[in-house]
């Protein structure tokens, strides 16, 4: 049985680096000031990397909002189901290794969970990093999974991206930290949590 629920928890815990509308390149937020990087390219959670971010192929589709979480080593790295639904299919797709938090880690190697939730389909990509080799799943297709259950790991720091169906507001900024199945990502509009703003995803973890 499929529970429903009015709040989208975050799949992993770490920072939220950026938030984008496909299809139009737009943030959601105002790009946080941060350090320039050491990789030849603006880390996400900086101005420039947000503003290159917004020109950058992701495999997004038109409309479509994605937030993508950042996982420190110190980080739980374990990725969990943000809503309840059946795993219409895994798609693992091989790619670089480059760090997470740049832009360029659009092309590292990942694995994308589809979901099919009473509010729509919805992805969870997980993104290895530099240190990570190895990604985990461990659900199937076909497989019904519940809000927070566990659906795999990425070890060593990465990234974890998530897709908003429609009907949802986004309740955290871009530089909030967050936790899995403990912090509300977004919640359908015009719920009592996504009216009262309540959310308080940006304090420190």
């Amino acid at each position: 049985m499929v529970h429903m629920t009015e709040s989208m928890l975050s799949p992993a815990s770490g920072r939220v680096i950026r938030i984008q509308n496909y299809g139009t390149g737009d943030q959601q937020t105002k790009p946080l000031q941060g350090l320039q990087g050491q990789w030849g390219e603006a880390p996400l959670f900086t101005k420039r990397g947000l503003k290159d971010a917004a020109h950058a192929a992701h495999g997004g589709v038109e409309g479509e909002r994605i937030v993508s979480i950042f996982m420190h080593l110190h980080n739980v790295h374990i990725t969990t189901a943000p809503l309840a639904g059946v795993v219409k299919s895994i798609t693992p797709e091989k790619g670089i290794f480059k760090p997470a938090f740049l832009r360029s880690s659009d092309g590292n190697t990942k694995n994308t969970i589809e979901l099919s939730t009473v509010y729509g389909d919805i992805k969870i990509v997980q993104i290895a990093g530099f240190f990570t080799r190895k990604i985990i799943c461990e659900v199937k297709e076909g497989q019904i999974v519940q809000q927070g259950q566990r659906l795999g790991k990425i070890c060593l720091g990465s990234r974890v991206d998530l897709s908003i169906p429609d009907g949802f507001e986004i309740l955290v900024r871009e530089g909030a930290r967050v936790r899995c199945k403990k912090t509300s990502i977004a919640s359908q509009v015009n719920s009592p949590l996504s009216a009262s703003k309540s959310c308080r995803s940006d304090r420190a973890y």
